[in-house]
């Protein structure tokens, strides 16, 4: 309960029990001394007063015991001292009373034996303090010895009731108890007074460290005086000052590697000694579709369901020692990624681990292109040049001379060195495309006037086929792009339209409006795209029906520059088919 008062109460009830304490012990030793000093007062009061008294006893009246003289005087005598005056012979007898009758004194006891009329009648001053049978009170009695010359001849006795003592002592008592109630009253304002002056500088102490709790550190402590309370003020003000520095680094070193860690590519995961996410980045976040609200306080598993990743994890954990491995993801995005855990150590011991998740997706991807290319260009230039080789060897073996055949084999030489003319050139082309290298040259185009060109140079192999052509696109439509480039698009796609059609055939060409965009479809009624090869037409060397693509001269690479091409000039291409009911090629560009 004591702990719960304020520290103001409690210096305010310390100085004060310390006041009591002290005003009361002085009290009790005071009132010791003012009772036995008061008593030592009256009983030299008392011992004036009978030799006052003795004074007016007349010898002679004491020694021919004249009792109607003794009487009066004691009477008298009592009355203007407010004391019991008894006179008492030599042998104890009491021969006058003020306190009693004159009947009354023959009645009463010999008082030889009291101790203070012993030692008055042995010649000494009798003191005693005792309870009266005669007036039912405790009184105090003083005896001197009456002399006449040098014998004794009786004993003055006086004696003043102790109540009296009481009445003087109680006034004394109630002035020292009205001095100490106002001396504890005005130690109790001094002490209030004083505790304030303490206190006031203790709250703004208090209250500083309370804002300085809740991260305020602009907060100062005012304090002029230069004691204690002072220097933990100024130590208070410096420390404050030291934590707004200091917590001022750390939030922009943790800014600095927030940004780091949000900026970078990698992913990364930082986990606590038992299993609990503590932070990741945000490609943590696009790559398992987590918040960081979501991982506060929960495990590794809870959010990150992925039991490679938690095996990595585990294994950090128990060795202390980094491991790096590569894993495939199907949930919730299907990627290939390289992971690196290490562990984080304090003390020694192993406190958490940090993971860095790589996408190498595409790098994986890549590789495979690369392989695949490689292998489609030696596989496209293998066989023209086994042809060329073999033709050769035939000539120089004596097929030169033959003149029925020797032409027709040149003429075969030539035609399979076209063909790799033209690979080395689409590859080129494409790579320089796919590498940016082209910078387009954009103008005004008339679309229809360029297609109508496009169509007159396939005039021969259209005629072959008898191919009918239904070319709409609109007189007016002018579009900004590069001249030559979307020539190149018409002429592959217009190709691929004459090299895929039926005997007698058609082939449409129109436009559509989408939005801000303009979309040119090339449409034929040739033998269409089966669906499984829909999605892949556009890529490197892939053809649906190798054996005619080859027959019919074509390099496999026509559609993927029709595609780089179109996305080079902000567009997209695309194609629609059903198998045997013919294809429809479209790229679409911004008007």
């Amino acid at each position: 309960m004591f702990s719960k008062i304020s520290f103001k109460l409690k210096l305010i009830f310390s100085f004060f029990f310390v006041v009591i304490i002290s005003f009361g012990i002085v009290a009790f030793f005071l009132d010791r001394n003012l009772e036995r000093n008061a008593l030592v007062e009256i009983e030299s009061s008392l011992i004036n007063q009978a030799r006052l008294v003795e004074n007016q006893i007349t010898k002679e009246k004491l020694k021919n015991r004249d009792f109607v003289f003794l009487e009066e005087l004691v009477k008298k005598l009592s009355l203007a001292i407010s004391c019991r005056i008894t006179i008492i012979d030599n042998k104890g007898n009491v021969l006058a009373d003020s306190g009693v009758t004159e009947a009354a004194i023959a009645k009463m006891e010999n008082h030889l034996a009291r101790p203070e009329i012993w030692l008055a009648l042995t010649g000494g001053t009798g003191i005693e303090t005792r309870y009266s049978q005669t007036l039912k009170k405790d009184m105090l009695y003083v005896a001197l010895p009456i002399r006449d010359e040098k014998e004794i001849t009786g004993a003055l006795r006086l004696a003043l009731p102790l109540d009296n003592v009481e009445k003087v002592l109680s006034t004394l008592r109630k002035t020292v108890l009205a001095g100490v109630i106002f001396a504890l009253a005005l130690c109790l304002l001094l002490s209030f007074i004083i505790v304030r002056s303490i206190a006031n500088p203790v709250n703004k102490i208090i209250l500083a460290s309370r804002k300085i709790s809740k991260g305020d550190f602009t907060h100062r402590i005012i304090q002029e005086s230069k004691d204690e309370i002072g220097e933990l003020a100024d130590t208070l003000n410096k420390m404050s000052e030291d934590l707004e520095h200091k917590i001022g680094e750390i939030k922009n070193k943790n800014q600095q590697l927030e940004a780091v860690l949000n900026s970078m590519i990698e992913g990364v995961i930082v986990v606590d000694k038992a299993g609990r996410l503590v932070s990741i980045n945000h490609s943590i976040e696009n790559i398992f579709e987590i918040t960081r609200q979501e991982i506060k306080g929960k495990e590794f598993l809870e959010v990150v369901r992925n039991n490679e990743l938690f095996e990595i994890m585990n294994r950090v954990m128990a060795r202390g020692e980094f491991v790096s491995s590569e894993i495939m993801l199907v949930w919730p995005v299907r990627k290939t990624f390289k992971v690196n855990a290490t562990p984080i150590f304090n003390r020694e011991r192993v406190s958490g681990c940090l993971i860095v998740i790589h996408d190498i997706t595409e790098i994986r991807r890549l590789e495979t292109v690369r392989s695949d290319f490689v292998a489609n260009v030696s596989h496209e230039l293998k066989t023209p040049l086994t042809s060329i080789k073999g033709f050769i060897e035939t000539l120089l073996e004596g097929a030169l001379d033959d003149k029925n055949n020797n032409r027709h084999f040149l003429e075969i030489i030539r035609d399979h060195t076209e063909r790799l003319n033209n690979l080395v050139n689409d590859l080129l082309e494409l790579s320089q495309i796919e590498n940016r290298e082209i910078e387009l040259k954009i103008s005004e185009v008339d679309f229809k006037g360029l297609c109508d060109k496009v169509l007159s140079g396939f005039k021969v192999a259209i005629g072959k086929r008898e191919i009918k052509i239904e070319n709409s696109l609109a007189d007016s439509l002018l579009i900004r792009a590069d001249k030559d480039k979307i020539e190149q698009v018409f002429t592959n796609l217009i190709d691929n339209a004459i090299k895929f059609n039926k005997e007698k055939g058609l082939i449409k060409i129109y436009s559509e409006e989408i939005n801000e965009n303009i979309k040119i479809v090339i449409e034929d009624s040739g033998i269409g795209i089966p669906t499984k090869d829909i999605l892949r037409v556009f890529e490197r060397f892939y053809r649906v029906d190798k054996a005619r693509s080859r027959e019919l001269g074509g390099t496999g690479l026509g559609l993927s520059i029709v595609k780089h091409i179109v996305e080079l000039h902000g567009g997209t291409a695309g194609v629609e088919s059903h198998e045997g009911l013919g294809s429809k090629f479209f790229f679409i560009l911004p008007k």
